[in-house]
């Protein structure tokens, strides 16, 4: 499995899909103003979740290119806190295409209580605000090193990037049962993460943590997510062998 996934970095289609995440498409939506506290969310038909809250407030993620690693680990904490509150509806956003953000969530560990919106042209990413980021922001020494440490302590490391683009910015909000806006977070380089939780006290949803089924469910989600972790570390220890001798300039992106 795990010398799979290495030659997965460098086969020929895998190669040129990771090329072409760092180009730019010839075409960018139209890019609205990052909506503000006080504002109502903005319109969409492809977010049906916003015209019918049914008395829930919601968290919504946008994330960057699946396969970066900085992605994962802030899906991970959202699908985390989705376990824990059933009051509150969560939806993650990504600008990877159907296909590979399905396997992208699998190999991450699932869905959770999670909704998954696929938005490959990028439009509600713009909508929302949210164009494309600066060389440094995403791929500069910090970034780099941010990337490495995030390997180390947690295991998370770059996967392969087969849709997407690396300069796309990532972004949280917060919107409450009216439909206003109450927790804005942009991030302003590929490792800045929100702190969600911030998002979820700011709809009357922080605090103590949901008990029950919620609960148990969430015990099985770490139960889960430690064997993944197992796994992922002698995953990565074949890989680094494998590496070694066979070094992938994919490794050294986010």
């Amino acid at each position: 499995m795990s010398s799979t996934l290495t030659r997965d970095y460098l086969n020929a289609t895998t190669l040129k899909s990771e090329i072409a995440s760092f180009s730019s498409p010839a075409a960018n939506p139209e890019l609205s103003a990052v909506p503000k506290v006080g504002d109502h969310f903005p319109e969409s038909d492809q977010l049906p979740q916003l015209q019918s809250l049914n008395g829930k407030p919601v968290l919504i993620t946008f994330l960057r290119h699946c396969g970066c690693p900085f992605a994962e680990k802030a899906f991970q904490s959202f699908r985390s806190l989705s376990d824990a509150h059933p009051d509150t509806t969560f939806i993650a956003i990504s600008h990877s295409n159907r296909e590979d953000t399905d396997e992208w969530v699998v190999s991450v560990g699932g869905t959770g209580d999670v909704e998954i919106v696929v938005d490959p042209e990028r439009t509600l990413y713009a909508k929302w605000g949210l164009g494309f980021s600066s060389y440094w922001a995403n791929i500069g020494p910090m970034t780099m090193w941010k990337a490495l440490k995030l390997g180390s302590d947690e295991l998370i490391y770059n996967r392969p990037t087969k849709s997407g683009y690396r300069w796309q910015t990532a972004g949280s909000f917060a919107v409450d049962v009216d439909g206003t806006v109450r927790w804005v977070y942009v991030s302003r380089n590929a490792p800045d993460i929100p702190v969600f939780e911030d998002g979820l006290g700011a709809v009357g949803r922080g605090g103590k943590k949901e008990k029950g089924r919620k609960g148990r469910k969430s015990q099985e989600r770490k139960s889960q997510e430690r064997k993944s972790q197992e796994r992922k570390s002698q995953e990565r220890k074949s890989q680094e062998e494998v590496h070694d001798s066979s070094p992938s300039t994919s490794a050294f992106t986010v």
